[in-house]
């Protein structure tokens, strides 16, 4: 997960761990965790519900898994 994409996103957004807690439905402490890092791989489930959360389209979404569009992967 790209925890650094999620910080500008987020940032941009003016949304609080708090508010994305409570448009995800996930915990704010294991957000806390995911954002400080301590969570490294978070669920893909978890995932989906920050991507729904922040309105992501599918590049964006890619780039929140840790994927770039420029990537040898093909995304």
């Amino acid at each position: 997960m790209n925890i650094n994409y999620l910080k500008i996103q987020l940032k941009t957004r003016n949304i609080s761990i708090y508010k994305l807690s409570k448009l995800t439905g996930l915990d704010d402490g294991m957000l806390n965790r995911i954002i400080n890092g301590k969570t490294t791989k978070p669920q893909i489930t978890t995932i989906v519900k920050i991507a729904k959360a922040l309105d992501l389209d599918d590049h964006e979404f890619a780039e929140l898994c840790g994927y770039r569009k420029d990537d040898k992967n093909g995304i």
